[in-house]
């Protein structure tokens, strides 16, 4: 088991989401539908825009190397496919800029993992990259709070933000 890395400097969050994608992305945000607000993500092939547990606010983000594990301080949990193509993934608020918040992580396919909860007052987000060998494919909702009311069918696709 490897011990999680905390990013720095602390993730702001807005517009109720942040975002994990690729470094090679040029545009990583995500137009919401209702149902991708819904569900609590929005996502492409190497982005993933996550529903924060707060509107907007101050977290901490930790990176995990080993798999998801089910734990009782985890309020909201999405596994989204993603794929690594730069070798190099950011965690961002929709209103940061300049940031270098972001992490080494083999080129390849994952299911990405993303757990939040709350400690001391602020969100709490736990990134797991498992690897997995063949594309997953699907996302799962794996822990729902009463804020979420996810499709029967999940969304698996969103167009970039501000596009036609």
């Amino acid at each position: 088991m490897t011990i999680p890395v905390e990013l720095k400097p602390r993730l702001y969050f807005s517009y109720n989401q942040f975002l994990v994608y690729d470094a090679s992305v040029q545009l990583p945000g995500c137009d919401w539908t209702p149902g991708h607000y819904a569900q609590g993500f929005a996502r492409r092939e190497s982005v993933a825009c996550f529903r924060a547990l707060q509107e907007s606010g101050y977290g901490h983000v930790f990176v995990n190397r080993d798999p998801y594990r089910p734990s009782h301080k985890y309020e909201r949990v999405v596994a989204v496919p993603f794929l690594v193509v730069s070798g190099k993934v950011v965690v961002d608020g929709p209103e940061e800029t300049g940031l270098d918040r972001s992490f080494e992580v083999s080129q390849g396919e994952y299911r990405l993992v993303a757990a939040q909860g709350f400690a001391r007052g602020e969100v709490i987000v736990d990134l797991f990259f498992e690897t997995v060998s063949v594309g997953l494919g699907r996302s799962e909702i794996l822990v729902a709070d009463s804020e979420l009311n996810p499709p029967q069918t999940l969304l698996e696709s969103a167009k970039v933000a501000g596009l036609p």
